[in-house]
């Protein structure tokens, strides 16, 4: 009996977009065509990354409200877990919770929240103020977000059924009174037939650790070598059994590219390719955003620059240490071909099959991740190429055995 790696895939596109390209940001058919695809790989879950601003110069972050598609996919959809990203800093307990037990109920189960509290001058301009909140700010309002959710999903205190009694039913307010919130309850929906949607969580701090090991079933983590994902998941384990008690971890799922190729010739071509095409994209914009460097100054044959560090004023801190520590594992790289191999961002891969099969389980065996999220660039690549191989290794489920996300996010066995 072999431990199942758990997937999930980013349903929009990451580092990967070059000068020119396009990208359906409003063509619903796309997002089904993907769904349905992930599905057909009997994947854990689509996730929905979100943002509400725009970056300077306009790049990336075009797409429609996640809470808007989610229903939708979820009509074109059997099995596959449906992910939303919400802010605990722009948003309000009371309609996020019922948004989200909504698509619970119209997904038959199958919805899951992704826990962020939103670091970007963009967007707090977008809700009337001029900068984020403090880190710690920002994370003591997400964990009492968090907890007033949770209380409105927990406030019916009957099963789901058709045949309720309405004059009988266990609803009870939950009268919170906090530092940022005061919500009296109940919710206006009835429990999940999950128990309770399931809790994601995406901050690489150590504020954004003691929020996941608080409430988080799995994170999505930037994990660019195997040495310091392994860290960052022990160490959040720990903390997670510190909290909580008892022996169950938090899933770690770091993001990942596959660039597929069918020869080991291919692959260096592809490699190659990549390296050439990388001036004007979005992955080397996002490097300089995130390291507050000018991407026409930026010497890409060169060394990588000390800049990539953490640092007091770093917003970002899972992609900068994620960066970091790949620059310290990686001092020979050029600029241009750490910026390829997901510097400053998720990992990309370039491998046969066979390579990037081994690399995955690798990495899970040694436990430097319990799986991955697959971004949607790589989905047909990692559908068509990667998953036939898990199956032939008995290491990832060839079908759905049941029938909510909990359910088929708690099987680890086969």
């Amino acid at each position: 009996m072999s431990r199942y790696l758990r997937f999930t895939t980013n349903l929009i596109p990451g580092a990967l977009q070059g000068p020119g390209a396009t990208h359906p940001f409003v063509d619903i058919d796309d997002f089904v065509r993907s769904a349905r695809l992930a599905e057909q790989a009997r994947l854990d879950a689509v996730f929905f990354a979100d943002s509400q601003g725009i970056p300077p110069g306009g790049r990336g972050f075009a797409y429609l409200d996640p809470l808007t598609v989610l229903p939708a996919l979820a009509r074109e959809t059997e099995h596959v877990g449906l992910v939303a990203t919400a802010s605990t800093t722009y948003s309000t307990p009371y309609a996020l919770a019922r948004s989200i037990l909504s698509l619970d109920h119209i997904s038959h189960g199958r919805a899951g929240w992704n826990i962020i509290t939103t670091m970007d001058p963009t967007v707090a301009r977008n809700f009337g103020g001029g900068e984020p909140p403090p880190r710690e700010e920002r994370y003591r309002r997400a964990d009492e977000f968090t907890e007033v959710v949770l209380a409105l999903w927990d406030s019916w205190r009957d099963d789901v059924t058709e045949n309720w009694d309405l004059e009988n039913l266990r609803r009870e307010p939950i009268d919170h009174v906090g530092e940022f919130f005061s919500v009296a309850g109940p919710l206006q929906l009835p429990r999940s037939r999950q128990g309770r949607p399931v809790l994601f969580q995406a901050g690489g701090s150590d504020r954004g650790i003691e929020t996941a090991a608080r409430f988080a079933d799995a994170v999505f983590s930037v994990g660019l070598t195997e040495d310091a994902s392994r860290d960052y998941r022990e160490r959040l384990n720990k903390e997670t059994r510190n909290t909580r008690g008892g022996s169950e971890g938090v899933l770690v799922l770091p993001g990942i590219f596959f660039s597929v190729g069918s020869t080991t010739n291919e692959v260096d071509r592809l490699l190659h390719d990549a390296e050439n095409a990388l001036d004007g994209t979005d992955a080397l914009h996002r490097f300089a955003s995130r390291f507050d460097l000018d991407p026409d100054e930026i010497d890409l044959d060169g060394p990588v620059p000390p800049q990539v560090a953490v640092t007091d004023n770093t917003r970002s801190i899972g992609f900068a240490q994620g960066g970091a520590d790949f620059a310290r594992s990686n001092r020979d790289l050029t600029l241009r071909r750490f910026i390829v191999l997901g510097g400053g961002g998720h990992r990309r891969v370039f491998g046969t099959p066979e390579s990037i099969t081994d690399d995955l389980i690798g990495w899970t065996e040694r436990g430097a991740a319990d799986g991955f999220t697959v971004f949607v660039e790589s989905l047909p690549q990692f559908a068509d190429h990667i998953v036939p191989l898990l199956w032939e290794r008995g290491v990832h489920r060839r079908e759905y055995s049941g029938t909510t996300l909990r359910d088929n996010f708690a099987q680890h066995t086969g």
